[in-house]
């Protein structure tokens, strides 16, 4: 059975998860956490500071729920049928988002709007969870890297391609009456697409799962008694806190102070794509060889110096945040892969789906703390250096700030046969001087004598 994983199965679960994970990250696109569209309904129904602190918030209070999946799970040998109901379930109730508006006025729809998101965000969260395990239990540990790598490449594809679609239809609708129509269309057509995923991951291979013989409670203390899982945990926790911080207001900003429209932002995404494509498979290659460590040491250089563009915008000057928006790729393509691998790389076979779970859990929370925080105690706007700041450039300059301070939780972070950054910056140097070298001796060659 184990031959068979690693070749039949194995190639197949790379395939139908790949195929699958297309509907997903269309669906997701659509109607799940930071999209646009959901976004631009709050703007179209008022949201207030507070509210779009909440309906970013719930994307990571969802998260937080993860270790349920192994309470269901434990006792059974099989996750396929839990996954597949929940997941269904949860995207079925997408279109909700679109009939809302056009039943109930904004005052009365804004926080129904809220309560429905919540709840299929948690379903789907919690599905997530047993899916990991899933694919943990399917994919190797050496191979994951250029497994989520791969898959990651094709799925952003797939997001950003459905995004500019169903964006540039929305901008269509200037007329203000008609556009909870095109809402309408987005989130049923989310549902729609969300579903038929649902018939492509039932075909995915799965192996038997051992049953959990201990108790969720003593199942959710374990990773908490490994030192290493714990310093882990305190680094998630740290670093989502910095990006917690005004991750509430970067679509609302281009919304409202830049005066962008629905497709301008998908090209932000796009570009920030294009970036990812370019890192991803690289970002793959170098983690399976480095380890995830030393891969996410230069992404939180990156996301330290990404937001400080920010606080250069305004409505005369955007550009660069295209340029802005490529790094921004760069960087995230790298973090996907590591929230994804970092835990399991750690983690006892027997507990990767709880370790997965507990950490995302950990992590999550603390990010919906500073997103609802950066709604309730919004800064004021402020003079730096002759030039005045929005009060979401404000948290978008302490987001940098706080971001660049991970680097220490992360250092105390052991990850086995990862590469330490001493190690790469000497091979780093080595490579750059023998290149160097090469290139000064193949210039005295085309030389000529006497010249």
């Amino acid at each position: 059975m184990k031959n068979k994983r690693s070749g039949s199965q194995l190639r197949d679960t790379f395939r139908i998860s790949t195929q699958e994970g297309v509907y997903s990250q269309v669906f997701t696109s659509l109607a799940g956490a930071g999209s646009v569209f959901i976004t631009k309904l709050a703007v179209m129904l008022g949201a207030s500071p507070v509210q779009f602190g909440i309906l970013s918030a719930i994307g990571q209070f969802a998260q937080a729920l993860q270790p349920l999946g192994v309470a269901i799970t434990k006792r059974r040998t099989q996750r396929k049928p839990i996954i597949l109901s929940l997941t269904s379930l949860g995207r079925a109730m997408a279109p909700l988002l679109g009939i809302i508006p056009l039943l109930f006025a904004a005052r009365t729809a804004l926080p129904m709007l809220l309560g429905v998101y919540l709840l299929y965000s948690a379903l789907l969260a919690v599905s997530a969870n047993m899916w990991m395990g899933w694919i943990a239990d399917m994919v190797p540990r050496k191979l994951r890297g250029r497994f989520f790598a791969q898959r990651n490449q094709i799925l952003m594809i797939a997001g950003v391609l459905a995004s500019f679609v169903f964006g540039a239809a929305v901008d269509l609708f200037h007329d203000t009456s008609a556009l909870p129509w095109a809402f309408l269309g987005v989130f049923s057509a989310a549902g729609i697409i969300g579903l038929a995923g649902m018939l492509v991951l039932r075909k995915q291979p799965e192996e038997p799962k051992e049953i959990e013989s201990e108790s969720f409670r003593t199942m959710l203390i374990i990773p908490f008694k490994d030192r290493n899982f714990r310093n882990l945990a305190i680094f998630g926790i740290w670093w989502m806190l910095a990006v917690g911080i005004g991750a509430p207001f970067w679509q609302p900003f281009m919304m409202q102070r830049l005066q962008m429209d629905v497709v301008q932002i998908l090209l932000y995404g796009t570009v920030a794509t294009v970036g990812a494509q370019i890192a991803i498979r690289p970002w793959g290659r170098f983690i399976d060889r480095h380890g995830n460590k030393p891969a996410m040491r230069l992404a939180l250089l990156l996301g330290t110096l990404n937001p400080l563009l920010w606080i250069f915008l305004s409505p005369d000057s955007y550009w660069f945040i295209y340029i802005e928006a490529f790094f921004t790729g760069i960087m995230w393509s790298c973090v996907g892969i590591v929230t994804a691998n970092m835990v399991l790389a750690i983690a006892p076979d027997k507990y990767r789906q709880m370790y997965s779970g507990v950490f995302n859990a950990l992590s999550c929370t603390a990010m919906m703390f500073t997103m609802l925080a950066s709604g309730v105690f919004m800064p004021d706007g402020f003079t730096l250096l002759g030039r005045y700041l929005y009060p979401e450039q404000v948290l978008f300059l302490i987001t940098a700030i706080a971001r660049f301070t991970a680097e220490i939780p992360l250092s105390w972070v052991h990850e086995p046969d990862s590469t330490s950054m001493g190690i790469l910056v000497r091979r780093f140097n080595q490579y750059a001087k023998v290149n160097i070298a090469n290139v000064f001796m193949i210039i005295m060659r085309r030389k000529k004598p006497g010249s």
